[in-house]
């Protein structure tokens, strides 16, 4: 082959140039918001039986649909931006690092920003914040029908196993429940499902949730039931139960963008769009 010479080698070299800057590093079109999440965390998202007003398809596997929470904010994201939205389903553990490697371009999960994962990715402000209860045996709740103060949750949960999904604010909660308050912290499982069967079958006393995933959880296992208590019980770990949508750092545009949708959606909104996010993953079996 002969060698190319510098005209040519000068002018395959402005193509290929061209090409990486019209595509971006990851090849996406700037007309598509990537949005990664578990389809696994109802009501915030899970996999719909069929699709429908509010439901979007799920890129990745051809044929399903993702419905819940985030996914009425990946819609209203679509329409204030004017770019369509693609919903990639993927484990909860590698979100952050789908994210930071391109594969997507925000995480609408309800994922908490922390400390820890604001030193890999930014946050833009909360899309939702939510109280965090107790999932127990029926018959525990039924004898706690008010808020339980901070010596009562006490009493309630000293020497009893608490669960909770791997790598959540809700699993890391349970330190402050057993350095202050005397509670075993058992081992996270992989979902909420996982550690509301345990509960069930006994080897958990209890499983923390936020109250939207306990009220669906209810709605989907027989003989649960919730119990509430003081926020104040939380410490500094209830200014962790908001949860934001992730974006990588050098994409300050698009959390300027989602910020700007953010700020539209009123509080009275994210409220009605969670219990109807509820009401149908109820339905769902």
């Amino acid at each position: 082959m002969k060698p190319l010479n510098n005209m040519r080698l000068l002018a395959l070299f402005a193509g290929a140039a061209g090409l990486l800057f019209s595509c971006g590093s990851s090849g996406q079109s700037d007309d598509v918001i990537r949005i990664g999440l578990e389809c696994a965390y109802a009501p915030f998202n899970w996999v719909a039986e069929s699709s429908s007003d509010f439901t979007l398809p799920i890129a990745n596997h051809s044929g399903s649909h993702a419905d819940g929470y985030d996914i009425q904010i990946a819609k209203r994201i679509s329409q204030d931006l004017g770019k369509r939205v693609e919903i990639v389903q993927t484990k909860w553990e590698s979100l952050i690092t789908d994210l930071q490697m391109g594969s997507i371009d925000a995480i609408i999960a309800g994922m908490t920003d922390t400390p820890e994962r604001r030193l890999q990715i930014s946050f833009t402000e909360e899309y939702y914040r939510s109280e965090l209860v107790l999932v127990t045996s029926e018959e525990v709740a039924s004898s706690y029908t008010d808020a339980l103060s901070a010596s009562e949750f006490g009493d309630l949960v000293a020497g009893e196993n608490i669960v909770s999904q791997v790598a959540t604010v809700t699993n890391d909660v349970i330190d402050v429940f057993a350095s202050e308050y005397g509670a075993r912290h058992v081992t996270p499982v992989a979902t909420f499902a996982l550690a509301a069967q345990d509960v069930v079958n006994g080897s958990a006393f209890a499983m923390t949730a936020e109250l939207p995933v306990a009220t669906a959880i209810l709605g989907k296992i027989g003989g649960l039931g919730i119990v509430h208590f003081d926020q104040e019980v939380l410490g500094e770990a209830k200014s962790e139960l908001g949860v934001s949508i992730g974006v990588r750092k050098a994409d300050t545009a698009l959390l300027n963008n989602l910020n700007g949708v953010l700020s539209k959606v009123s509080k009275n909104e994210r409220e009605d769009l969670m219990s109807a996010a509820v009401a149908r993953a109820g339905d769902v079996e």
